[in-house]
């Protein structure tokens, strides 16, 4: 499974990262929408795991609709912000999770082993 972190926090980000690193994920991490798609070019993560305000003109919510179109990412959203507006703001996508900051490492782990993903097609998203 292809994990992107996608968390402008160094601290949260490095820790996710190494964590899932260590047990045998394969991961990607971005600090920014920018560099997210530029990562996620080459990478087509098959999970992001996707802070929701990333600072900038662009946010999570929008990375997380073009990571699902253009390679059908299952999205895991973290925030530090109220639940119930991110829920607002992403009814039109398909959410794994949403998690509240600050995350436990296990209990994303857990969510990654539950998501149960669909092979894609050769040469499609």
């Amino acid at each position: 499974m292809k994990v992107l972190i996608v968390e402008d926090d160094n601290s949260a980000r490095d820790a996710s990262m190494r964590y899932l690193d260590h047990i045998g994920y394969e991961v990607r991490a971005a600090a920014s929408v920018i560099e997210a798609e530029l990562v996620a070019a080459g990478y087509r993560p098959d999970v992001a795991i996707c802070d929701w305000r990333l600072g900038g003109e662009r946010d999570g919510a929008q990375l997380a609709r073009e990571l699902q179109k253009k390679y059908g990412s299952c999205i895991i959203f973290v925030t530090a912000h109220p639940l119930h507006d991110l829920r607002r703001t992403t009814q039109d996508l398909k959410v794994a999770r949403y998690l509240r900051k600050p995350i436990s490492l296990s209990v994303l782990v857990k969510i990654l082993e539950s998501i149960h993903l669909v092979p894609r097609q050769p040469g499609t998203a």
